[in-house]
């Protein structure tokens, strides 16, 4: 990874007020490829660092 790589970012309420109001009108939706427990981090990095996945990963920290 280079410095290239990495994307500053500033916090913005106003861009995070907006985000979630889009959210909430369903304009925007996310794509959950799996939900792993938290025993399975390591798998969850695996799958992230494989690049074959297209959705977010999820930890499940309880039950």
């Amino acid at each position: 990874m280079t410095i290239q790589d990495i994307a500053w970012v500033q916090p913005n309420a106003a861009q995070l007020d907006e985000i979630g109001r889009l959210i909430g009108m369903g304009h925007v939706r996310i794509h959950i490829e799996a939900v792993l427990p938290l025993a399975e981090a390591r798998k969850a990095h695996e799958l992230i660092e494989s690049g074959q996945i297209r959705g977010k990963v999820v930890l499940r920290i309880a039950e």
